[in-house]
């Protein structure tokens, strides 16, 4: 069990030693710096310099005596508080990172062939939102799966575009066997932000659709990803390919995406009226 807690506290940007120390406070109620030093094994000096960083960051409390004696803060109400002063903490780095790093990062896209494959969820959905971030002219999208933690990043890349004056076009899977995604009324907010929208439902295929998303930009990138499910429905993985001025592919960017959406689209239009 304590395995565990050092993991999660580590986990939360305290190091190995650091969490083994406050559990250790939690175990034992006051104690002093040479008491902890002797229990975690840890130098007196090691433990002093941990105990003053926790002091800080409002887990731990000391009293004035002598020797001074430490006691942790109740854990109910000092963790959610220091995980909300971590999160400011990191939504203020990321902003002036975002701007500042943005700034000398060369964005211009390569005039040459390239194929870069991106494995892991992180990084294929950054792949993803890096793709929508640069379109110019023109998106055609299916997403057979959208997650609960991708969504709001989803939703403001494709608001950002449609105000560039971007195209959109894009259909979405209302996929019952994706226990992570979103609800239908959900992925139609996406039709906010979309030239062309279509709730694909439930019933619209026989089968279970693989959970691939494709992703085609200004008739020059194509991107592909391919998830992998858990028996449980949730999604365990993911890898994605990006075909960037690909001879092969740029027939699929520049006629046959288009037209399969054109036709697409035609069909659920006639559909409706």
């Amino acid at each position: 069990m304590e395995n565990k807690e050092v993991s999660l506290l580590m986990g939360l940007g305290l190091t190995e030693a650091e969490a083994k120390v406050y559990i250790r406070l939690l175990w034992e109620g006051s104690v002093t710096a040479g008491e902890l030093a002797k229990l975690t094994k840890y130098s007196r000096t090691k433990v002093y310099e941990i105990l003053e960083k926790l002091q800080r960051e409002g887990l731990v409390e000391s009293y004035p005596t002598r020797p001074t004696q430490f006691k942790a803060l109740d854990p109910s109400v000092s963790i959610p508080l220091y995980v909300q002063l971590k999160r400011q903490e990191l939504e203020t780095a990321e902003n002036l990172l975002s701007r500042s790093l943005s700034k000398i990062w060369n964005k211009r896209p390569s005039q040459d062939a390239q194929v870069f494959i991106n494995e892991g969820l992180n990084k294929t959905s950054a792949k993803f939102l890096e793709l929508i971030n640069q379109a110019e002219e023109n998106i055609y999208t299916f997403m057979a799966w959208i997650s609960r933690g991708e969504y709001d990043s989803l939703l403001d890349a494709f608001k950002k575009a449609r105000e560039r004056g971007v195209e959109v076009y894009m259909a979405v899977y209302d996929n019952p066997d994706f226990k992570d995604g979103v609800s239908p009324e959900m992925l139609t907010e996406f039709s906010t932000y979309s030239h062309e929208f279509y709730l694909v439902p439930r019933d619209f295929h026989p089968f279970p659709l693989p959970p691939v998303k494709l992703l085609v930009v200004d008739e020059r990138d194509v991107n592909i990803v391919f998830g992998d499910y858990l028996e449980t429905g949730s999604l365990k993985d993911a890898i994605s390919v990006h075909y960037h001025n690909i001879s092969g592919m740029g027939v699929v960017a520049r006629k046959i995406a288009p037209m399969c959406f054109e036709t697409f689209f035609a069909r659920f239009r006639r559909g409706k009226e």
